[in-house]
């Protein structure tokens, strides 16, 4: 005879399961499909979302891949609603945005430092931007902000532009940098000859320009190094792959 009870979902209790591990341990141990799971069950109520978060990373490729996504291109995968889409693709901006108060009071006074603040503004952007970062005598930022964006692989870059930039905000030293989506860490033509002008401008001024920085992926590339030029992001303190060749700014 029947009990007249309903079987319980294999996935029954999985959402619960789920938080209490992130709870207890962080993302610790947590797979990508677990990660994307959790983060799907704030956006989609009363539904395993085991399946979704499969499906995501198999059209996008990888974890980054989706919380880089254009949102857009989310909904098109079977399961994502606007809400989902819109949670998912907060996170890259939201990084940004920690990431850059994090820094406020910062002081750029070696290449590595400059170059992990930089990776930290331009975190996740698909174009290339222009970012003009103007520090006083003691390397400490004043001011930061994006002067030009272009496509995946140019921007266009107006020299009397920048400068109009700098003279609004008293500074002796300044930083130039960009991203390069493309993968591609070294400079193009374009790149050499803008840190040229750029300099050249800026002499009769007073004004140094200290560096000029790229970023692409886990790798930067300075162009005040006289060295190896290439440096990985991912820190270890102290280890000579990252202390070898920095620059102080200040020399």
């Amino acid at each position: 005879m029947a009990s007249g009870k309903t079987p319980a979902h294999p996935h029954a209790g999985h959402r619960e399961r789920l938080r209490a591990r992130y709870y207890e341990t962080g993302l610790s141990g947590f797979a990508d499909h677990e990660i994307l799971e959790l983060l799907l069950t704030f956006a989609i109520p009363q539904k395993d979302t085991n399946e979704t978060a499969h499906l995501l990373l198999k059209t996008f490729g990888s974890l980054p891949d989706v919380l880089l996504a254009d949102p857009q291109q989310l909904r098109k995968v079977p399961g994502i609603g606007e809400i989902s889409a819109c949670l998912i693709s907060l996170f890259a901006p939201v990084a940004r945005k920690l990431f850059a108060t994090t820094h406020e009071e910062t002081y750029l006074t070696t290449g590595l430092k400059a170059a992990q603040y930089i990776a930290s503004l331009l975190f996740g952007l698909k174009t290339e931007c222009l970012y003009l970062i103007c520090m006083d005598n003691s390397f400490r930022v004043l001011h930061k902000s994006i002067v030009a964006e272009g496509s995946i692989d140019t921007v266009p870059v107006y020299i009397r532009d920048i400068v109009s930039v700098i003279l609004q905000h008293n500074t002796t030293n300044i930083l130039l940098a960009h991203n390069h989506p493309s993968g591609n860490v070294l400079p193009s033509r374009q790149d050499i000859q803008v840190t040229h002008d750029l300099a050249n401008a800026l002499q009769p001024l007073g004004i140094r320009l200290c560096d000029h920085i790229i970023v692409s992926g886990q790798q930067y590339y300075s162009f005040a190094d006289k060295k190896t030029h290439l440096h990985p992001l991912i820190t270890e303190a102290d280890t000579p792959a990252l202390t070898e060749g920095v620059h102080y700014l200040n020399k």
